[in-house]
């Protein structure tokens, strides 16, 4: 007979296992390779690993508009020829190639050619027989070359096995290739767009992912815990809308919970999405206005200054190309010289300096025509009529300042007009155009703006200052002195 202890007799109960559900709320991304990755030498060079992207870079608003601004500062200027000195300007081979400039379109030619240096960092374009451009897509174009760094062939092909055109031997002669940085590293030129794509592609997903972040602020997220099953609470609150609350019954205090996630509101995220956009400016290094807006005098005249190397060096780049590729092989020696920018008047040897020595001794008819003559349109002044008084015998009229000249004009917008236009004409460096423009516009406001004339003065400088960015120059300046 088997007996049992009487105890204590104890009942328990197994607590329910938590439930709790997640969703992706973060998005995460594989890490990217690099560029210029170690490789086997092969004699097709490969294209720069983020070729492929260019194009989605280069369509950014903010790219997109400084390759504009490039490119027309570079190229939109037009061109003209002009025989080296010493050669007589009507010389044949000057007729022979402006004919030609004009039969191709050399001028659109030129600009489609370096928006595809800046975009694709080169330009392969095929001379026909007539010396017409055919310009030919970067991404299809491969060279081929031995270790020596002997050029074997050009191919225009979709993939390796895929070859669509091949030029070998003479025929090469006929392909003219345009880089842009070009390196050991960097066979096909450096695109401008190449060392800040990250940043473009940063910026994209930062425009996806904050009107998200802004909602997650306005809208906390919610938990919610439950002793009993979730299934009916999680229903209501995906079922009811905005304006509406949730019921919930049969229910003690303690089974269930609300608490809210919300964002610190001490996060700033504004510094660092202005430090991504102003290294997307430096790294295209284009004049936007985004870069200028709240830059000094000075420092966008070294910014402006910067800028003007950088147009000089593609431009005396183009320039050497297109005179010996295309220029020569069609007239020999001597070759005419690419000048960019527009054909001279015969003004461009006078500066204000001269203007304003002689402006004085003119009739206010003369004065007119002067301007006029420096593409100045002015509407027809109303003279106050004034006493004629004698001139002592061997009095020197007196020379009057470049600067008070620019004041005695009828406008301010007048006095700008002068400026803008000598600067463009090649008669005025840059540093010197600025402060020109920096002095009429101080007098200007204040004789307006008696009292707070420096805000007045600081923004109508701004403007002129972005106005001036789009005005072409020469290579040559013009040291002006003023009185």
């Amino acid at each position: 007979m088997v007996k049992f202890k009487a105890g204590p007799f104890k009942l328990s109960f197994r607590e329910p296992a938590l439930e709790a559900e997640h969703a992706n709320y973060y998005k995460t991304e594989s890490d990217k390779g690099d560029t210029t990755g170690s490789r086997q030498w092969t004699d097709r060079q490969p294209h720069p690993n983020n070729m492929g992207n260019y194009d989605k870079w280069a369509n950014d608003p903010e790219a997109n508009i400084a390759f504009n601004v490039l490119t027309d500062i570079i190229s939109g200027v037009g061109y003209y020829t002009e025989m080296e000195e010493g050669v007589n300007e009507e010389h044949k081979n000057k007729e022979i190639i402006d004919e030609y400039g004009q039969t191709v379109n050399l001028d659109e030619d030129l600009q489609e050619i370096v928006m595809a240096m800046l975009q694709k960092g080169f330009c392969p374009v095929e001379r026909l027989s007539d010396y017409d451009l055919k310009i030919l897509p970067p991404e299809t174009f491969y060279i081929y070359q031995n270790k020596k760094g002997k050029v074997l062939k050009y191919t225009q092909e979709y993939s390796a096995n895929d070859v669509v055109t091949e030029w070998k031997g003479k025929d090469m002669e006929d392909i003219i290739l345009f880089f842009h940085r070009r390196t050991t590293s960097w066979p096909y030129g450096k695109s401008l767009v190449e060392p800040i794509g990250t940043l473009l592609d940063e910026r994209t997903q930062m425009n996806e992912d904050m009107p998200k972040a802004i909602h997650r602020w306005a809208y906390p997220i919610p938990f919610i815990s439950t002793r009993g099953p979730k299934d009916s609470i999680q229903t209501a609150c995906e079922d009811r809308d905005v304006d509406e609350a949730i019921y919930i019954g049969n229910s003690e205090p303690d089974d269930w919970k609300l608490e809210t996630l919300s964002i610190d509101p001490q996060a700033r995220f504004i510094p660092y999405i202005e430090l991504i956009y102003y290294q997307i400016c430096e790294g295209l290094h284009a004049p936007l206005l985004l870069y200028l807006k709240n830059a000094t005098e000075a420092s966008a005249t070294v910014m402006m200054e910067s800028v003007d190397r950088l147009v000089n060096g593609i431009q005396r780049y183009v320039k050497r190309r297109v005179e010996k590729y295309l220029f020569e092989p069609q007239v020999g020696d001597p070759v005419p010289h690419l000048i960019w920018g527009q054909p001279k008047t015969g003004l461009e040897d006078i500066a204000l300096a001269d203007i304003a020595a002689i402006y004085p001794h003119l009739a206010p008819n003369q004065g007119l025509d002067l301007l006029k003559q420096f593409g100045i349109q002015l509407p027809e002044p109303e003279w106050p009529k004034q006493p004629q008084l004698p001139m002592q015998p061997f009095q020197k009229q007196p020379q009057i300042p470049v600067e008070q000249v620019l004041e005695r004009l009828n406008d301010l917008g007048t006095s700008l007009t002068v400026i803008e236009t000598n600067y463009s004409e090649k008669r005025l460096g840059l540093t010197e155009a600025m402060r020109l423009a920096d002095r009429t516009i101080t007098v200007y406001m204040k004789r307006a703006y008696p009292n707070g004339w420096e805000d007045h003065r600081d923004i109508k400088f701004q403007e002129f200052a972005r106005k001036l960015i789009g005005a072409p120059q020469g290579k040559e300046t013009f040291n002006v002195t003023v009185g």
